[in-house]
């Protein structure tokens, strides 16, 4: 190998085959977008967004809602929640406003984050649907 150059590993090859939706800087879309393939988001959604893929929320991009995703990567704005069952990486001009639930996160520097967060495994449900606090703490 060459200096300067870098082979992709299969795993970096596959996340980027599943950028298969791409939303352009000028669009607006108001209402909830899901796909099994991943998103880039470079436009505005008012609205709810889900994948099963890669979600990358571009310098231009904002979201008004809920992002759902395998790895999603906000180097734009996230005004909603947001579930990463893999990594959540937040650039330094990403900004997200709401809660987080990821595998693993990091923040660069300059990024912003306001809200909780939880990392790690999903935890487990009580009969009524919310966690319980003190079980949470064990």
């Amino acid at each position: 190998m060459a200096w300067g150059t870098k082979k992709s590993t299969p795993q970096q090859q596959h996340s980027t085959e599943e950028i298969a939706n791409i939303l352009e800087a000028s669009t607006v879309v108001r209402g909830d977008l899901k796909s099994d393939r991943g998103f880039r988001i470079d436009g505005t959604i008012e609205g709810s967004l889900e994948s099963s893929g890669a979600i990358v929320i571009g310098e231009t991009g904002a979201v008004h809602g809920d992002v759902r995703g395998g790895d999603v990567i906000v180097v734009g704005r996230v005004e909603g929640n947001i579930l990463a069952k893999g990594h959540l990486d937040i650039r330094s001009t990403g900004k997200v406003v709401g809660d987080i639930k990821a595998a693993s996160f990091r923040i660069e520097t300059g990024g912003v984050f306001h809200g909780t967060s939880r990392m790690g495994e999903e935890p487990e449900e009580t009969s009524g649907g919310v966690m319980n606090p003190a079980e949470s703490m064990a």
